[in-house]
């Protein structure tokens, strides 16, 4: 769609769209890698003039879903028109008892159906167009949720929310991607319709209703294929001890994941495992030197690296400026 982000900046400027290196790097992924995007912020920062502006730009339409408190799957999927279908049974009544099956046949067809936003982005053939689902969190749960996630799935976004892990992109000096990932090839169109399918996709087994991805990972743990499973539990113990922002930071920075089940490499998972520990250890210790430099010199400290508690320390090497700032007050 776009062969790079300075093309997607170039055609956003043209359709009078203003946007930051952060957001046109994360939108040029999307359209690359053919995933959804979750936009938050508060009313009027552009969440949904960027739909907008991306459509123009790619030169496509934009269906749009509006949510509310109330909303049902008939607005937002579609529903049969029964006036409709009841003229056209008044005018084949002389045919009925001749014609039953093919009037049957015509009654649940398209013809007779009025689409919803859903369903008329899934009908888009001759090229895409951009679904907005605009204020989601207004669903409530009088929602059929059901039929939300199989029109999610008909059109394809099922597999892109539930079977996706953290994809890392590094990005040069000025935030951009370096290169675009590669996709799975069940992510993509031509992949699913060839057969593909990611291997986590969950199918019941016999008549107890046994996951398939519970027994294969059964399995997995009885051949001992795991590596170091018992390092991978205490990896993930330390996130309620160092707290998610350092726990995220250690993850990124010295194994490049955001799972540590995504960790196959055991040195790296000892690695990742003692930046945890010595991270446990100098929040330890600046606990113990606040106590012992007061409030008043520990909240002075916070303040020179713009910090107002030790939660937000995301890294060792501020943790450990830190605890020496303090030690040097005692």
């Amino acid at each position: 769609m776009f062969s790079s982000p300075t093309e997607l900046a170039t055609r956003l400027r043209d359709a009078r769209y203003i946007i930051d290196p952060v957001t046109l790097s994360v939108v040029y992924l999307a359209t690359r890698m053919q995933k959804p995007l979750l936009i938050e912020g508060p009313p009027g920062c552009g969440k949904t003039e960027l739909a907008y502006a991306v459509a123009v730009a790619a030169n496509v339409n934009v269906e749009r879903l509006q949510c509310y408190v109330g909303i049902t799957e008939d607005k937002a999927i579609g529903k049969f028109d029964e006036s409709l279908q009841k003229l056209f049974l008044e005018t084949r009544s002389k045919h009925l008892e001749q014609d039953w099956v093919e009037v049957r046949r015509r009654l649940h067809t398209l013809d007779f159906f009025a689409e919803g936003p859903l369903l008329r982005a899934l009908r888009y053939q001759d090229r895409p167009c951009v679904l907005l689902i605009d204020e989601l969190d207004k669903v409530d749960q009088e929602f059929e949720a059901q039929a939300f996630k199989r029109s999610c799935a008909c059109f394809g976004l099922g597999r892109y929310l539930y079977y996706f892990t953290g994809t890392w992109v590094d990005l040069d000096d000025r935030k951009r991607p370096k290169s675009g990932p590669q996709l799975a090839g069940w992510a993509t169109p031509e992949g699913w319709l060839q057969g593909l399918r990611p291997s986590c996709i969950c199918r019941w087994e016999g008549s107890k209703g046994v996951l398939a991805e519970d027994r294969a990972k059964a399995q997995h743990k009885e051949n001992g294929s795991a590596a170091n499973s018992d390092i991978v539990r205490a990896i993930e113990q330390m996130e309620g001890v160092v707290g998610k922002r350092m726990y995220r930071e250690i993850l990124k920075t010295a194994a490049r994941v955001w799972n540590p089940r995504d960790i196959q490499d055991p040195e790296i998972q000892e690695k990742v495992l003692a930046h945890m520990q010595s991270a446990e250890r100098g929040l330890l210790r600046a606990k113990a030197a606040r106590n012992k430099a007061g409030p008043a010199a520990f909240a002075t400290i916070l303040g020179s690296f713009k910090l107002s508690s030790l939660d937000q320390v995301n890294n060792l090497k501020t943790l450990q400026d830190i605890v020496v700032a303090l030690e040097a007050k005692r």
